[in-house]
This record gives C-alpha cells, structure tokens and sequence, in this order.
C-alpha cells in the first residue's frame, strides 16, 4: 500500500513539474523599447536547441545567433554590440531558422501570443541566473542615468512560453548634453554682455 501511495506521489510531482514548465504565454503587449543615446546590446544567454537570429526590424540583421552556423558564430554570455546613436522605439526580430518563425517585440504571432517579454528587472522575466559575464559585461556600460532593458523571446508557436529561447539586455545611457536652444543662447549672451558692460561703467 505504501509503494503504491508512494508511486502515485512520484506521478504527481512529474505532472507537477510538466506543468511547471509549461509557462503562461504573454498576451499584453511588452512595453516599448524607447531610447535617446548610443544603444548598447548585451547577449545574455540561449536555453534553446532552435537556432535563431537577433535583428532590429528596419535596421541591423543578425545582430547576435545563439548556436554556430556557415554565416555566424554563436554569441556567448557578455558579448556585446554597439548600435549607435538610435532615438525613438526598437522593435527587435527573433528568426527561428529550425522552423522558418519569425517573431518581434511588438506585434503578437499566429498564436496570438507575444513572444517577447520585456522587463527593466532581469528577474522579472523568470528566466535562468544573471550569467556573470553578461552582469560584469552590463556593469561595464552602465552610467548613473542609463536605462537596461531585458528582453527574452519564445522561439516556438505553441512550445513552452518560458522566454529563456534568447535574452539579451538593452542599454540606453542618455543621450550627451543637448545643444542649447537659440532662446537660451540669447539669455547667456545677454547675460554676458550685461556683466561686461557693468564692468565697463566701474572702470
């Protein structure tokens, strides 16, 4: 009687533990990456056997993969790529090419899923530990005023939905200080004239 209770305790922690893998799908939209600065990419990690391309739609393709192929070598934890100067919102592409999907942070796939989930807190995207080459990496390029954005995809229509397929980090310090306005080009140079004509009427 004990082993068959037992047994039957060991079916339900594995049934537990598939459904544990199977996570919820994202159905709102992630938030808008928006950035104003020289844009900084940091590959965190793949827990995919999918082969896959990280590209910006309308900008940069194949930015990172997460396994080796003819055209590209597998991104390893911490490399990073600098985007440049970007202003506006990134949407970034994930191309699974095992299965020809194509999926980006926006717009919701077949499934009516979003597979893309974007957070400013790494945890929050419920995914495996911070790789300390990506944290050290992230460290690295950060400013007092920088904003990280952590992005992980799902890379397959009806798979498990736990977006640990590809995780990259998005940094945005700000952009360098702004070139003044002519208004207040006008207020300085005033200012200016008015303290060397002050000075002119002592002498």
């Amino acid at each position: 009687m004990v082993k068959k209770i037992l047994n039957a305790l060991g079916i339900l922690s594995v049934v537990a533990s598939i459904s544990a893998a199977q996570a919820d799908p994202v159905t709102t939209q992630p938030d808008a990456i928006a950035v104003n600065g020289n844009v900084t990419l940091v590959f965190i990690g793949s827990d995919a056997g999918d082969t896959s391309y990280l590209s910006l739609v309308s900008g940069l393709q194949n930015i990172f993969c997460n396994h080796s192929t003819d055209s590209c070598t597998a991104a390893v934890a911490g490399d990073t790529v600098d985007l440049g100067t970007l202003t506006g919102n990134l949407v970034f592409q994930l191309n699974d090419i095992s299965v020809a999907n194509l999926f980006d942070t926006a717009n919701t796939s077949s499934d009516g899923y979003y597979h893309a989930k974007v957070s400013l807190n790494y945890a929050d995207l419920g995914v495996f530990v911070l790789p300390d080459a990506a944290s050290d990496a992230i460290a690295a390029l950060l400013t007092p005023d920088s904003v990280v954005r952590y992005v992980g995809f799902e890379d397959r229509i009806d798979g498990d939905y736990d977006y640990n397929d590809f995780v990259i980090a998005v940094i945005d310090p700000p952009a360098a200080d702004p070139v003044p306005e002519p208004a207040s080009l006008f207020l300085l140079g005033a200012g200016i004239a008015g303290i060397a004509a002050r000075r002119r009427r002592k002498v």
